[in-house]
């Protein structure tokens, strides 16, 4: 068990250590230091939030929430447009990418199966009555 936990930490610390999480994590900081990010990430997060409100009040109006949808669609839409959220939205899709494939390399070695873009899975499941591959 000790050897496993060692491991992990050390790809942990590999992983803190990876141009792409460092990237991700540098470009967090730079819009955060952004006015015209931060604000726009800020506006994004206050609609949402009111959303959020008039959805759980127990009195809600459709009208009030219609109106708070459609500002908080277009404050996503202003997030969206800002070239700096782009790249830190880049930057998080790589870094998923990376950890859906360590995930990936994991299930391989453990089960030797690898799960699919389908939800499905390929290689070896033990029961040869499905397959013909290993013959």
């Amino acid at each position: 068990m000790r050897e496993v936990m060692m491991k992990a930490q050390e790809l942990a610390e590999a992983i803190l250590n990876s141009d792409i999480y460092q990237k991700m994590k540098t470009q967090e900081a730079s819009v955060r230091h952004d006015p015209a990010a931060a604000a726009a990430l800020g506006d994004m997060i206050e609609k949402r939030q009111r959303v959020e409100s008039i959805l759980s009040s127990a009195d809600m109006d459709a009208n009030v929430l219609a109106e708070a949808s459609r500002e908080m669609e277009e404050a996503e839409k202003r997030m969206n447009e800002n070239e700096m959220i782009q790249t830190l939205k880049s930057c998080r899709n790589d870094f998923q990418t990376m950890m859906d494939n360590v995930n990936k390399i994991l299930r391989l070695v453990i089960t030797g199966e690898v799960e699919e873009e389908n939800g499905g899975s390929t290689g070896c499941s033990g029961n040869c009555s499905c397959c013909s591959g290993c013959r």
